[in-house]
């Protein structure tokens, strides 16, 4: 299983541009990206700029625009992403399918993308197909669900973190690769590089 860290609810967006870089910095998966309906894709493009490698996922209202203008926009996201970019689309399924087939170089209703994305099969995922997961600080809390959404065959998790994001990439992120992970590792990498106190190791 994969562990992307939610940015949705933070109003800075220096704060989330931070935050992406240092999940990128520690090997993260992907940020989730969310903001006030109609800016979501911008703010989801100043996070690409500050990053690098880490997939960029924002999560689109899909009640608040035409299913075109977000296609459109997630395109730009995807060429300005270098290939990073992923959709999460809360609407109705004929809404997801629309945005979808058209990220996926379709022509619907008569319209293509042009430029289509840069990827040549972006994700596209609605809402309900997304899973997140509150693990406030607690490393204890959080192995349990990271232990129960992995055995359940879950493939990607982003998690809301809101303590330092060392503990979550050390402790649970590798925890979520596989069900063998030997917690000793982890914690010896607490003993030669000191993380900042989380919760209860």
């Amino acid at each position: 299983m994969r562990v992307g860290l939610d940015l949705r609810g933070l109003a800075d967006v220096g704060q989330m541009r931070t935050l992406a870089a240092e999940a990128e910095q520690l090997g993260l998966w992907a940020v989730l990206v969310g903001a006030t309906p109609g800016t979501e894709v911008l703010d989801a493009v100043t996070v690409a700029r500050a990053t690098s490698a880490v997939a960029v996922a924002v999560f689109v209202d899909g009640h608040t625009a035409h299913p075109t203008t977000i296609a459109e926009e997630i395109a730009v996201l995807d060429h300005l992403s270098r290939r990073r970019a992923l959709a999460v689309v809360d609407a109705d399924e004929p809404t997801v399918d629309h945005v979808r087939r058209l990220l996926h170089a379709e022509i619907v209703d008569g319209f293509a993308l042009a430029p289509p994305p840069a990827q040549t099969a972006m994700p596209v995922w609605s809402a309900s197909e997304v899973a997140v997961a509150e693990l406030g600080d607690d490393l204890v809390a959080g192995r349990s669900i990271i232990d129960a959404r992995r055995d359940a065959g879950c493939t990607h998790l982003f998690v809301r973190w809101s303590g330092e994001l060392l503990p979550l990439a050390r402790h649970l992120a590798t925890r979520a690769a596989g069900p063998d992970f030997p917690q000793i590792v982890a914690d010896m990498a607490d003993v030669v590089d000191p993380s900042p106190p989380t919760g209860e190791i």
